[in-house]
C-alpha cells in the first residue's frame, strides 16, 4: 500500500491509513501520508502456533470473538469519516467487514493468504459475503473463498515499480560484505524464514551441486512464526553441508541492489501466495527457480520467463539451478522474457488503476478516472473519492 499510495493519489484516491505505531506507520507519515493510530487487540489466530492441523480452545475462540466485536467497533467509528474501507490484513477482515456494516460503509478487503481448510476459510468466506468487493493477490489465493461467493473476488496481481526494480543499476555492496568475487555463483533466497519456505531444500540442493567454482548461498530475511529455533536450525544444517559458503543475513532496505548482486533468486516454498520477491528479481534481470505451486506459476512460465520444480525436491532444484549457471545465453534469454513481461502486465500503475476501479464500484461512484497531477499536501484537484481510507492493517 506504501508504494501503491503516490500511484493511487495521482488517479484521485487518497489513502488515510488507520493502524499501530511502528515501523510501517512511521514510513507511511515519512511519505507524506495521513495516519490515524489504531490500537486493537492483539489476535492468537485459530491454531497454535506452528500447528497446521491444530485448533485453539472453545475459551480461546470466545475471547478471540470479544476482540472481534471490539475491534468492529472501533474501525466503525473511524469508518464514518471515509468512503471505503480497504481491510489489507488476515486478522482484520472481519472485524472491517462488520464495521462496514456498523457504519454502512463499503468494504474492499485485501486477501494475501493461502488459508488451510476449516474454520478458517470459513470465516474468510464470510468476510466476504459481508464485504462490498474483495481483491485476491492470485487465484491460489482467490480459491481459498468457497464458491459461492467466489464470483466477488476481483484477482488484482502484485505490482513491482520497475524503475526501482531493473536490470542496469549498480550491483551494491553484497558480494563484497560476503568476501566473494564476481565469478562465484551466488544464490539468494529473499524472505520471510519460517518452515514452509522450503531454505532447508535449497540447502540440500546446492550442497549437491559440482559446479565449478562452488556456488554460495545466502538467505536475507527475519523468522516469524518459527522464531529463531527454526533459523538457527537452519544455519546449522548450511554449516554442516557448505561451510563458509552460506550465509545468513537479517532483512535488508537495498533488496533490488541485493537481487542484481545474485546470479539466480530461488523461491522454494511450499506453495507461495503470490511470490513477490520473484517477480521483483524478474524486474531486475535476475534468473529465477521457483517451486511450481500456489500463486508463481500464475506468472512464471516454466522455460520461458524461469523455471519451475517441484516443492521438497533437491534434486530437482539443483538440476535447475546447475542448467541456468551452465547455460547464460538460456538465462539471459529467460531474464528478457520475464523483464518485459512484468514491465507490460505488473506495474504499481497497472495495480493502482484496478484498485480504483474497484474503489469506485464499492462507493457506487460513477466518475470516469482522471490524472490529478503529483502528490501534494493539499488535497488533489480533478474527480476523486474525498477520502476512501483508511487502510487497516493491524
Amino acid at each position: 500500500m506504501l508504494r501503491l499510495a503516490p500511484h493511487l493519489l495521482r488517479r484521485g484516491v487518497v489513502l488515510r491509513l488507520a493502524a499501530p505505531p511502528g515501523d510501517f506507520a512511521d514510513a507511511w507519515g515519512e511519505a507524506g501520508f495521513a495516519h490515524t493510530p489504531l490500537h486493537l487487540p492483539k489476535h492468537l489466530g485459530l491454531r497454535p502456533t506452528g500447528d497446521v492441523s491444530g485448533r485453539r480452545s472453545p475459551i480461546t475462540l470466545i475471547d478471540e470473538a470479544a476482540k472481534v466485536a471490539s475491534s468492529a467497533l472501533r474501525i466503525a467509528r473511524l469508518a464514518r469519516q471515509a468512503d471505503v474501507i480497504h481491510s489489507n490484513s488476515l486478522f482484520a477482515h472481519v472485524e472491517c467487514a462488520v464495521a462496514g456494516k456498523l457504519a454502512r460503509r463499503p468494504v474492499v478487503l485485501e486477501l494475501h493468504d493461502l488459508v488451510a481448510p476449516g474454520l478458517g476459510r470459513r470465516l474468510l468466506t464470510t468476510s466476504t459475503r459481508l464485504a462490498t468487493r474483495t481483491i485476491a493477490i492470485s487465484e491460489a489465493v482467490a480459491f481459498c473463498v468457497s464458491t459461492p461467493v467466489r464470483d466477488r473476488v476481483d484477482i488484482v496481481p502484485q505490482g513491482v515499480d520497475t524503475a526501482r526494480f531493473w536490470p542496469d543499476g549498480p550491483r551494491g555492496s553484497l558480494r563484497s560484505e560476503l568476501g566473494i568475487d564476481d565469478e562465484t555463483p551466488l544464490i539468494g533466497i529473499l524472505g520471510r524464514v519460517d518452515p514452509e519456505k522450503g531454505i532447508g531444500t535449497v540447502i540440500d540442493a546446492v550442497a549437491r551441486m559440482q559446479f565449478l567454482p562452488l556456488p554460495h548461498l545466502v538467505v536475507i530475511g527475519d523468522p516469524f512464526s518459527a522464531g529463531r529455533e527454526h533459523l538457527d536450525s537452519l544455519a546449522r544444517r548450511a554449516h554442516e553441508q557448505l561451510g563458509d559458503r552460506a550465509r545468513f543475513l537479517p532483512s535488508r532496505s537495498d533488496i533490488p541492489a541485493v537481487l542484481r548482486s545474485l546470479d539466480i533468486l530461488v523461491n522454494a516454498s511450499d506453495a507461495e501466495p503470490f511470490g513477490l520477491t520473484v517477480l521483483e528479481a524478474q524486474a531486475s534481470g535476475t534468473p529465477i527457480v521457483a517451486t511450481d505451486a500456489g500463486g508463481i506459476p500464475e506468472f512464471v512460465t516454466d522455460g520461458i520467463n524461469g523455471l519451475l520444480v517441484p516443492p521438497r525436491d533437491p534434486a530437482a532444484l539443483a538440476g535447475a539451478i546447475g542448467r541456468l549457471l551452465d547455460d547464460e545465453a538460456f538465462a539471459t534469454q529467460l531474464t528478457g522474457a520475464a523483464r518485459e513481461r512484468v514491465v507490460d502486465r505488473y506495474s504499481l500503475a497497472g495495480r493502482a488503476a484496478a484498485f480504483e476501479s474497484i474503489y469506485r464500484r464499492a462507493a457506487g461512484s460513477s466518475e470516469p478516472a482522471g490524472s490529478v497531477g503529483a502528490m501534494t499536501d493539499s488535497p488533489p484537484a480533478g474527480p476523486r473519492l474525498p477520502a476512501p481510507g483508511p487502510g487497516i492493517r493491524p
